[in-house]
């Protein structure tokens, strides 16, 4: 049998369809699935490595999280975004975090400004203990 453009786009939309069916998505995730052993669901780290107004990426149990330190205290963020999960990646220029498989926006602080995540970006507990940093839950 000779295929058609019809036939070869009926195929591919078939394939479509399954894909959303079975719950087959294609993500743009840089960092590894989560795992017990290979990734704590805590993260220690020197205070002095962490320099006042920097932008510092972690993975906290197999997630991107966005550090901040202010003064005496530390801000922590989940990078992946609200709507499906892609890690978003903030753009200095626009002053906002954007995801790149939708599109979604969310300023400097998380808070969504645009696209289709439903929530700003979750914020990760973080506390400065003495000379060091501990970011998620132990």
């Amino acid at each position: 049998m000779d295929w058609t453009r019809r036939d070869a786009l009926d195929a591919a939309l078939t394939g479509v369809a399954l894909a959303g069916i079975l719950g087959v998505s294609c993500r743009n995730d840089t960092a590894a699935a989560p795992d017990s052993e290979a990734s704590p669901s805590y993260l220690a780290l020197p205070l002095a490595g962490l320099p006042e107004g920097a932008r510092v990426t972690v993975v906290v149990a197999g997630n991107p999280v966005e550090l901040v330190r202010k003064g005496a205290s530390v801000s922590a963020r989940s990078l992946r975004c609200t709507h499906q999960g892609c890690v978003v990646r903030f753009k200095e220029d626009a002053g906002a975090y954007v995801c790149p498989c939708h599109e979604g926006r969310y300023d400097a602080d998380g808070n969504v400004v645009g696209g289709p995540p439903p929530a700003p970006l979750r914020r990760v507990h973080a506390a400065i203990l003495g000379s060091r940093v501990l970011v998620g839950r132990k």
